[in-house]
């Protein structure tokens, strides 16, 4: 059965591991400390992939995808959620 799941990222400037099953849906920020995805999740095999926070204006690493963009309560903020290629 599929359904959809919510993980964090904490906006901390480390790289967090995410066991997902399924492809990211949506990126969104309800509290400034961290970044929401939401995934499609369906029971049986699951790949760890690597994620950390940037803000904009910050340099990316090479070898690295656009996973979504969040803008942080307030709207001052805008968080760029970044994947391990």
């Amino acid at each position: 059965m599929a359904a959809i799941y919510r993980y964090e990222v904490p906006v901390d400037d480390r790289w967090h591991p995410l066991q997902l099953s399924g492809r990211i849906v949506h990126v969104g920020c309800r509290n400034m400390r961290a970044v929401e995805v939401w995934a499609l999740h369906a029971d049986g095999a699951q790949t760890v992939r690597s994620f950390r926070v940037y803000g904009s204006g910050h340099p990316l690493p090479p070898d690295v995808e656009h996973v979504g963009t969040a803008i942080a309560p307030g709207g001052q903020l805008v968080w760029h959620l970044i994947e391990t290629a």
